[in-house]
């Protein structure tokens, strides 16, 4: 019976209020908004960097150009197709080498004209990074021998030029004012990390080299490893080859890199965790004041309302009555500036990953957690208001002007 009359009491205080009560949550809503919007994105990120990490694989090492590091003065030869077919030809380790080479240039089909992401390579290419044809074919060995200007399009590439990828299949395209036939496209595959495959166009590697960029220096070489042997002695045995290639002496630092993407996954973890607890730490913090807000809200209500709770106590209101009524009033304003705050947060949160395609996801914990947490908030900041009016002695209330 006492909480039901709190409780409507309560509402009916935020109800005459409205717009108080609604400025009141207001600190509580960009704090919840922030625990749910960092949340979402922080899990969508790392699943967008694990699938990345994926996608290259655990037993895929990458090599890299390196101007090395220390005072010794190291030579900034490039990676070039040479090094790439010196890896192939070597014998000791059966695995499958990959050089990519990639620019961006202007793409034009009809009316329509884009820049796009180019990436020449092999035919192998598709297979050591995961992806699939969806319509038409990929290049071949022959293709790539030849120079042929044929083109394979990620699956959002036909939607940018105002048609589909599929669409585009057959067609002649021109990209930095060189003619490309289309000849396949591939499955979606989404952002991975820093980049979106869907969004590329690709060449063979010679062709690529000779008919557009006018270059044989490669971005990166990609070497699967195969599963007899370990990542580490696969990267003995690059080093040695590209020593070799390079004419590195001894004692003489490496102008290239090796990366295994395996090392890295410990360290992104680490570093997300991180970064995910710095936000929500700030979030807590934006709660932290909205509750403090709401607490001087309250403290000001009492105030205003001293006759008021003088006369309910004149008429039998108990001290627990009224201490009820300002703390359900609290955590009421607080629940109600939490869902608003879950409201707004998914909203941005899926706005965000509209543009990032990232996949929209939300924990049911993160949502729950959030709307208690701010209903604990208006609990905590709560009871010094609710003290204050519950200890006001009736007979100097109902005098207070």
């Amino acid at each position: 019976m006492i909480l039901d009359e709190s409780i409507t009491t309560a509402l009916n205080s935020i109800r005459a209020n409205l717009l108080r009560s609604l400025l009141t949550t207001i600190a509580i809503v960009i704090g919840t908004a922030s625990v749910i919007a960092m949340v979402g994105i922080g899990s969508s990120a790392q699943r967008a960097i694990d699938d990345s990490i994926t996608n290259v694989s655990a037993r895929t090492l990458s090599v890299y150009p390196s101007r090395g590091r220390g005072t010794q003065k190291i030579s900034s030869t490039p990676l070039t197709i040479s090094d790439a077919d010196a890896l192939i030809e070597d014998k000791e380790i059966n695995w499958r080498v990959s050089p990519e080479i990639r620019s961006s240039k202007s793409l034009k089909y009809g009316n329509e004209s884009i820049t796009i992401s180019v990436i020449g390579g092999r035919n192998l290419y598709f297979d050591v990074q995961g992806y699939e044809i969806d319509s038409g074919n990929l290049f071949t060995e022959r293709d790539d021998l030849a120079r042929k200007r044929v083109a394979i399009l990620g699956s959002n590439v036909g939607t940018e030029l105002k048609t589909s990828s599929k669409m585009l299949i057959g067609k002649e395209v021109d990209m930095g004012g060189v003619t490309f036939k289309i000849i396949g496209s591939l499955k979606p595959e989404g952002a991975s990390g820093w980049s979106n495959p869907d969004d590329i166009i690709y060449v063979p590697l010679m062709t690529a080299a000779d008919r557009l960029f006018g270059r044989e220096r490669v971005d990166s070489i990609r070497v699967e490893v195969p599963n007899a042997y370990t990542p580490e002695e696969a990267m003995i045995s690059i080093e040695r080859v590209l020593r070799r290639e390079h004419d590195i002496g001894p004692g003489e630092e490496n102008n290239f890199r090796i990366n295994d993407w395996s090392q890295f996954t410990d360290l992104r973890k680490q570093a997300t965790a991180i970064f995910s607890s710095l936000l929500i730490g700030i979030a807590a913090i934006s709660l932290m004041v909205g509750g403090i807000g709401v607490m001087n809200i309250m403290l000001v209500s009492v105030t205003e309302r001293t006759r008021e709770i003088g006369l309910r106590k004149a008429l039998g209101a108990t001290q627990k009555t009224i201490l009820m009524q300002f703390l359900i009033e609290a955590v009421t304003l607080c629940v109600i500036g939490g869902v608003i705050g879950v409201f707004f947060g998914s909203t941005l949160y899926f706005i965000v990953t509209v543009f990032q395609d990232w996949v929209f996801t939300i924990p049911f914990s993160a949502i729950l957690g959030s709307v208690i947490f701010s209903g604990c908030v208006g609990l905590f900041f709560g009871i010094w208001p609710a003290k204050k009016a519950a200890s006001l002695d009736p007979a100097v209330a109902l005098r207070f002007e």
